[in-house]
């Protein structure tokens, strides 16, 4: 009987990422409804529970850093940096530009806003010139002094993000429409950067892991930027889409960043940096314009719920180009594994020490060579390096399975982990509005259940 394919660890092939695209966001009962035309269309895959388990692990492990969001019918009290000045030096009316930063408590300034004009379409009138509010940056970093883990809430961290520049450029947004940046469904998303920990492999170095993630996107020719030890980029001068995988903790240090608070919890937060290197997958304005699901609509804050982004996570790891291995060290029970004599020359090779001292004679040292190179692929007369190479995939490595979800300690510590009652937000609002909020329908929908408003 022919031996049925096996699945990739990581990666689902182009056809299997076109249906679960269409899936995205859905329900649990529409989800199991489409279970058996997935189980008949993908049969060289993963198959149907297996992409629900990816699904969930990957909902659990999501951290949202940088959000983009651009707000119609709003103006900023921003610095005039850009006028246009018509041929008799004269000012036009309503042209200036401006941006600022907004800053944090502690002084930091990550969140960045813009003022544009947008040009009218063919079917408006040329008069009708509106504002555009860009605003970009990290809210996890603003409120929470880091951004090694941060909320999965795009709706809560959106709403915080122009909070925050409001705090520092006062904004002239109406009240129905900051009632309905409570509930998400007013200011589209540009960019989205989701952040996933991953767990580095005992006996494995976070430098050797980063640049063999870059060595095999070098192999398959796929466009890609390497700091050597540190850091390790795909795609990046890609409009739609880009990932990075880094070393967080040497980033901190590197950089000089704010300690982290001397508590429990900061504690815990150091220690899961320390152990972990940082996933960060990109999505621009392009890829949202692009994207099957999202064409066509308005890209609100509450259309990205957990279910949505985790396949977006999905998609994206079936395109990283990781057919290679990682190098790692050959640990104590490994090498007892290993017959003597020949476990004590491997021992002495992988620690740097040349060969030949210890062996009697030259026809020993042969001997020893034949036997390794043989049993493990390990020529113990080449250079001795620290670390060896043995069997691991990449895909293994860079598995939903190997994803590190962030502990509930921390995120109770309101001194580390930033979070806000958006259903309190949208009734403040709703309660100072008064009776103006009559007709606006501003009925509270729930980010996270099924219901599509395309409402503005």
């Amino acid at each position: 009987m022919k031996e049925k394919p096996k699945a990739p660890f990581a990666g689902f092939s182009t056809r299997t990422t076109k249906i679960v695209s269409a899936l995205a966001g859905k329900s649990k009962q529409q989800q199991a409804a489409a279970a058996r035309a997935i189980s008949n269309t993908v049969s060289n895959t993963v198959s149907q529970p297996d992409l629900m388990l990816y699904q969930q692990l990957v909902e659990r492990c999501i951290n949202i850093d940088t959000v983009g969001v651009v707000l119609d019918c709003s103006d900023a009290d921003l610095p005039k940096t850009l006028a246009v000045v018509s041929d008799s030096d004269v000012v036009e009316p309503d042209s200036h530009q401006g941006w600022g930063r907004a800053e944090s408590d502690f002084g930091a300034k990550t969140i960045r806003v813009e003022c544009r004009k947008r040009k009218p379409k063919k079917s408006e009138p040329l008069s009708d010139k509106k504002k555009l509010l860009y605003v970009e940056g990290s809210p996890a970093y603003h409120y929470q002094r880091h951004n090694i883990v941060s909320s999965d809430d795009v709706v809560m961290l959106t709403h915080d993000l122009v909070k925050a520049v409001h705090g520092t450029h006062p904004l002239n947004v109406s009240r129905p429409l900051r009632a309905l940046l409570a509930q998400g469904r007013y200011g589209e998303i540009t960019r989205l950067d989701v952040a996933i920990l991953v767990r580095v492999p005992d006996g494995v170095t976070k430098s050797a892991l980063i640049n063999a993630v870059a060595l095999a996107n070098v192999v398959a020719g796929a466009n890609m930027s390497l700091f050597v030890n540190e850091s390790t980029y795909g795609d990046p001068s890609s409009q739609l889409r880009a990932w990075k995988l880094y070393d967080k903790a040497l980033e901190i240090l590197r950089k000089g960043k704010p300690a982290l608070p001397d508590t429990a919890s900061g504690k815990a937060l150091a220690h899961l940096c320390e152990q972990t290197v940082r996933l960060e997958f990109v999505f621009r304005k392009k890829y949202f314009a692009n994207h099957a699901y999202f064409k066509g609509k308005p890209v609100y804050p509450m259309r990205f719920t957990r279910e949505t982004i985790a396949w977006m996570v999905i998609e994206e790891l079936n395109r990283l180009q990781l057919k290679g291995k990682v190098h790692r060290r050959y640990g104590l029970d490994e090498l007892l594994m290993i017959p003597m004599p020949y476990r004590s020359t491997l021992a002495h090779w992988q620690n740097r020490l040349k060969v030949r001292d210890f062996l009697e004679s030259q026809q020993d040292a042969d001997k020893h060579r034949r036997y390794l190179k043989n049993r493990l692929g390990v020529d113990v007369f080449a250079d001795p390096p620290a670390e060896i190479e043995l069997p691991m995939s990449l895909l293994e490595v860079l598995h939903p399975k190997n994803f590190v979800p962030v502990p509930a300690a921390i995120k109770a510590d309101a001194s580390v982990f930033h979070q806000s009652d958006m259903k309190a937000a949208l009734h403040r609002q709703l309660s100072k509005m008064g009776r103006k909020a009559r007709g606006v329908g501003l009925v509270w929908v729930d980010p996270y259940s099924d219901v599509e408003d395309e409402a503005a």
